[in-house]
C-alpha cells in the first residue's frame, strides 16, 4: 500500500536528480508507450485487416500489452522503491568485526556491509549495485528485481519490435539508400531536415537494435553476478553466495518464481540489507 509519505518522499528524490537523467527518464517513459500505440493502432491493423484477422491482431496484441506493462511498471518500480539508509534502523550482527564496519560522514552513520554511498543520489544504498542513469537511481537492495525483470522485458519487447517492424517494412514501407542519412544527424542538418517515411522506420528500427543489444547484454552481466551471491562492487567473492536458489530469493523475494508476472506481487525478502554478517554465519552453520 502506497501511503502520501511515501509518494511525496519519491517526488522530493526526483527533484533533485540532474537535467540529463530526467531527460533520458523522460525519454524511456515517452518512447514505450509511443512504441506500443504505433504497434496496436497502426502497424497491427494495416497486417491484419479487422475485423476479419482479430485472432491474429490479438495474438500479438495481448502479449504485447504485457510486455509493455511490465515495462513500465518495474522501471517506475526502480525508481520509487528505496534501497537508501533514510529512516531504517542500522543494527549489526555481533559477529560482525569493526573493521568492517565505516562510517559515513555524509550521511552521518555506520554503513553496513554491502553498503556504499552514492555520489549522485548523495546517500548510502543498501546492498548497492549500481547507480542507473535512466531511472535516475540506485539499485539496490529493494529494487534490484525490478531491474533485472525491468530488462528482460526490454530485451524481449526489443526483440519483438525488430520482428514486427522488420516485416511490416518489407511488406509496405520502400527504404533508399538515401534514407539511412537520418543516422547521421549532422548530416541532415548540412544537408536540409526533410523526414520521410522511410526516414522513421529507419530511426525505430536503429533505436530497437541498440535496445535489445545493451539490455541483453546487462541482463546477461547481472543475472551471472545474481547467480554468484554478487553486486556489481563485488568481484569472485563467495562469502554471499548461499546457493543458486537461495540467491534468487535474495533478489526476487520468496515468490521468485512468479515475480516475473507483475511488480506489483508481493515476494518478501529473506534479508533486511543491513545485517549480512549474521545471514553468512547461519548459512554457514546450517
Amino acid at each position: 500500500m502506497v501511503t502520501s509519505d511515501q509518494f511525496f518522499k519519491f517526488l522530493k528524490t526526483v527533484r533533485k536528480k540532474s537535467f540529463t537523467e530526467l531527460i533520458l527518464c523522460l525519454f524511456l517513459l515517452v518512447l514505450i508507450p509511443a512504441y506500443y500505440f504505433v504497434d496496436v493502432f497502426h502497424i497491427l491493423p494495416c497486417m491484419y485487416r479487422l475485423p476479419s484477422g482479430s485472432i491474429w491482431y490479438l495474438t500479438h496484441v495481448l502479449p504485447l500489452t504485457f510486455m509493455v506493462f511490465n515495462l513500465l511498471t518495474n522501471f517506475v518500480a526502480v525508481m520509487y522503491a528505496d534501497s537508501s539508509v533514510i529512516g531504517r534502523l542500522l543494527t549489526v550482527s555481533e559477529y560482525t568485526s569493526k573493521e568492517d564496519i565505516m562510517y559515513c560522514t555524509i550521511c552521518q552513520c555506520d554503513v553496513p556491509l554491502r553498503c556504499w554511498h552514492c555520489d549522485i543520489c548523495n546517500v548510502c544504498i543498501l546492498t548497492r549495485d549500481h547507480h542507473c542513469t535512466f531511472s535516475t537511481t540506485c539499485v539496490g537492495h529493494y529494487n534490484r528485481r525490478y531491474f533485472l525483470w525491468f530488462l528482460l522485458y526490454l530485451s524481449a519487447a526489443s526483440f519483438y519490435e525488430i520482428i514486427l517492424i522488420g516485416y511490416y517494412t518489407y511488406c509496405k514501407v520502400t527504404i533508399k539508400f538515401s534514407d539511412l542519412v537520418v543516422l547521421v544527424p549532422f548530416q541532415s542538418i548540412i544537408t536540409g531536415f526533410h523526414l520521410t517515411v522511410g526516414q522513421i522506420f529507419v530511426v525505430l528500427l536503429t533505436l530497437n537494435l541498440i535496445a535489445v543489444t545493451m539490455s541483453s547484454l546487462l541482463l546477461i552481466y547481472h543475472l551471472d553476478k545474481v547467480r554468484k551471491g554478487l553486486v556489481s562492487h563485488e568481484k569472485q567473492e563467495s562469502s554471499y553466495d548461499f546457493g543458486l536458489m537461495r540467491n534468487l530469493e535474495t533478489v526476487f523475494g520468496e515468490k521468485w518464481y512468479i515475480t516475473w508476472i507483475s511488480p506489483f506481487i508481493i515476494s518478501k525478502l529473506p534479508y533486511n540489507g543491513i545485517d549480512w554478517q549474521s545471514h553468512v554465519d547461519q548459512y554457514k552453520t546450517k
